[in-house]
């Protein structure tokens, strides 16, 4: 005599529970599918917080003394920076920083409206490197200090003292190149 149960439509106890621990097992297999898939999705999430975390912010604008070519550049790419809203600042550095400011320099960041770090000119070292993206310099910068760190050169800046305005738009143009690039991705 055969049975089927109105229910289920399982003809026999022993096909129920077959079916039933076929179903049980379906049902651990997904719960493990879904915690890798959660875990997965966890450790995807922390990678890309520590790289975001590790992300290299930093342009090091660099001149002979620190005093003037640098704080021109920094100070413009630090405003160019703000305004598009990119995640980048901008230091001055010297490769033999001199003990003041030049004041050609503050005169004219001052009458042109721009902020600007007005501390005591610092030598460049490979401690300033550690977050740059990218180093801008104005004189010669030795290769066992910038190591293996992009180094774009610009050695055709007129002397600030004797006409700051020229000198101002042709950093403001470098500068701009380099925010364009950084805006771009190309570091």
């Amino acid at each position: 005599m055969n049975f089927t149960c109105p229910c289920c439509g399982y003809r026999t106890l022993s096909e129920f529970r077959g079916s039933f621990f076929a179903y049980r097992q379906v049902l651990r297999q997904n719960a493990l599918m879904n915690l890798f898939k959660y875990m997965l999705s966890i450790a995807v999430f922390l990678i890309a917080a520590s790289c975001a975390a590790q992300k290299k912010t930093t342009v090091v604008f660099v001149c002979e003394h620190g005093a003037a070519r640098s704080v021109i550049a920094a100070a413009y790419f630090n405003r160019l920076a703000a305004e598009q809203h990119l995640p980048y600042h901008a230091i001055a550095r010297g490769t033999s920083a001199q003990e003041n400011l030049s004041v050609a320099t503050v005169k004219g960041l001052e009458s042109d409206g721009i902020p600007f770090d007005r501390a005591k000119p610092q030598t460049l070292t490979k401690a300033d490197l550690t977050d740059a993206v990218r180093i801008v310099s104005f004189c010669p910068v030795s290769k066992s200090v910038s190591g293996d760190l992009r180094v774009d050169e610009h050695d055709d800046i007129p002397e600030i003292s004797q006409d700051y305005g020229a000198a101002r738009n042709l950093i403001v143009e470098y500068v701009k190149q380099v925010v364009d690039d950084l805006d771009h991705g190309r570091l």
